[in-house]
């Protein structure tokens, strides 16, 4: 009888310390990197490069202008239903400083007309080799669409906004793609 109950001691003992770690274990577990190496999109549209904008800020008629700078977002998804974004631009002016403009409204975007729903993200001066960072958080990625201007004078240089290539939750889990 002493050996039965030695050994239900035992065994009580060793599933309260499993369940103790696996209890700790899923409290703690690590945050998630939405897209793995492959950032969610890097396709930003130079506004230069859309026909209605030919003209607009430092275009001067040439759809090249900006053609060089690039853009990517990489997303974490820390909890469901919280999205941290890292937006990341190259090829920018050194020293400048570049504003990053937000857009949900789902409203399709009209060339040469000033559509509501932009809200100011974060300023950022481009380091000497010219990438400028920026990091947000939303409870909300579906429609979300973003402009990098420079700062002063307000000038849009790449758009996934006004190209419509905005964010979309993919699935239940939270996945994110564009449209």
């Amino acid at each position: 009888m002493t050996n039965i109950s030695t050994a239900l001691r035992r065994f009580f003992a060793l599933t309260v310390a499993i369940a103790a770690v696996t209890t700790a274990t899923a409290g703690a577990a690590p945050l998630t990197k939405q897209n793995g190496k492959t950032p969610v999109f890097s396709s930003f549209t130079p506004i230069c490069a859309m026909p209605a904008y030919l003209n607009y800020g430092d275009c001067n008629g040439s759809a090249n202008t900006f053609s060089d700078v690039g853009g990517r977002i990489d997303a974490v998804q820390p909890k469901a239903g919280t999205w941290n974004l890292d937006l990341t631009f190259t090829h920018l002016r050194p020293g400048v400083s570049y504003t990053l403009w937000g857009n949900q409204s789902g409203v399709t975007p009209v060339p040469g007309s000033f559509m509501g729903g932009f809200f100011a993200i974060d300023t950022s001066r481009a380091d000497t080799a010219g990438t400028a960072r920026f990091s947000y958080q939303t409870r909300n990625a579906t429609n979300l669409g973003f402009d990098l201007n420079t700062t002063d004078p307000n000038v849009t240089i790449v758009t996934s906004w006004w190209s419509h290539q905005w964010l979309q939750i993919l699935n239940a889990a939270g996945a994110l793609y564009v449209q």
